[in-house]
């Protein structure tokens, strides 16, 4: 199955929609869990594939492979006490390849070197994918990537570092953005230039921050010169990651685009009934081999085409019509014996 769809990454060879159900069938087969949560359910179309809530990956184990053959382990970032989300898959081959992939095609021209502002623990799927990145700009420049970000925090000497990787030429920034906004509370700043590359990923998630999206994206030409600013959306639950075409410094990057491999499409957050218009937002990664391929996050949004404009996370009773969604399904699943 891996094999398919690394040639329909590499070469566009085959149909997505057809790929798509016959990966809901292999899985359904592999997976215990999935088959359990999706019943006597035969797609015939994307839409009709069973999602699952991402709130389920705290509670359940939801591997297409036997436990003990499990490569890579991420979990999703969360405070202290919280249950994280794990996500398990046997390797990272067809997650590394539709990264590069779809962040090249979106880039474009890309710099020698990465300095990170992203999480460098193992169990990081954003940190694994700027590895990634870094990995492949290693091979072709020699030039080591850099970690300005440590034990949950900016390094404390992080402007010295970057200035004097920019004085050597262009950078890839990759940072989250709580990161950047850390950075941007400490006394400094250096010109990096239009070959330069920002990226920036998720919000905030309840932390203590001084700046908003919109402050935090106008305060890049002042403290970092004229760098293209690219945003990323992703998920530790999902094996690929849309992004947005690069702006000019200042600007707030717009909507996000999906890869081929990826589809998207909204519901009705309390009856998950497709919808046309904003809706809660569904993705079929067909990179998802190794867990399950469809995914219901808890984010809205609007979807033309590959692009998805986000409108925020769900409050409330959409939330909570959910919440009730995700519970049927593990009642189903704890009924069929898995876990």
């Amino acid at each position: 199955m891996k094999d398919r769809i690394r040639r329909f990454i590499e070469a566009g060879e085959g149909d997505f929609e057809a790929l798509a159900v016959e990966l809901f069938h292999w899985q359904v087969t592999h997976n215990p869990t999935y088959r359990a949560l999706a019943g006597d359910h035969s797609p015939e179309c994307v839409e009709e594939i069973p999602a699952v809530p991402v709130a389920l990956f705290q509670s359940l184990v939801l591997t297409s492979f036997p436990l003990a053959e499990t490569g890579v382990t991420f979990r999703t970032s969360g405070t202290t006490g919280a249950v994280r989300g794990v996500h398990r898959l046997r390797d990272t081959m067809l997650y590394d390849l539709g990264a590069w992939r779809h962040f090249q095609a979106c880039a474009g021209v890309l710099p020698a070197r990465v300095v990170s502002l992203c999480p460098d623990d193992p169990d990081s799927s954003l940190g694994h994918m700027v590895s990634c990145f870094g990995r492949e700009l290693v091979a072709r420049n020699m030039l080591l990537p850099l970690c300005l970000f440590r034990g949950g925090a900016v390094v404390p000497d992080a402007w010295s570092q970057l200035h004097a990787a920019a004085q050597q030429g262009p950078v890839l920034l990759a940072a989250t953005a709580f990161a950047l906004d850390a950075l941007f509370a400490l006394p400094g700043r250096t010109k990096l230039g239009p070959a330069s590359l920002v990226m920036v990923t998720g919000g905030f998630k309840g932390r203590k921050v001084r700046l908003d999206a919109e402050s935090l994206y106008a305060a890049v030409p002042e403290r970092l010169g004229a760098p293209r600013v690219i945003g990323e959306y992703g998920m530790t639950e999902l094996s690929s990651q849309l992004w947005t075409a690069p702006v000019p410094a200042g600007s707030v990057p717009g909507a996000f685009c999906a890869p081929p491999w990826l589809r998207a499409y909204t519901v009705d957050p309390s009856t998950g009934a497709p919808v046309a218009g904003e809706g809660l937002l569904r993705f079929v990664d067909l990179c998802n081999v190794d867990s399950v391929m469809a995914i219901e996050t808890m984010d809205l949004g609007v979807v033309d085409g590959h692009r998805v404009t986000l409108r925020g996370r769900l409050a409330g009773a959409e939330a909570r019509g959910c919440s009730m969604r995700a519970e049927d399904f593990l009642v189903s699943a704890r009924k069929s014996g898995v876990s």
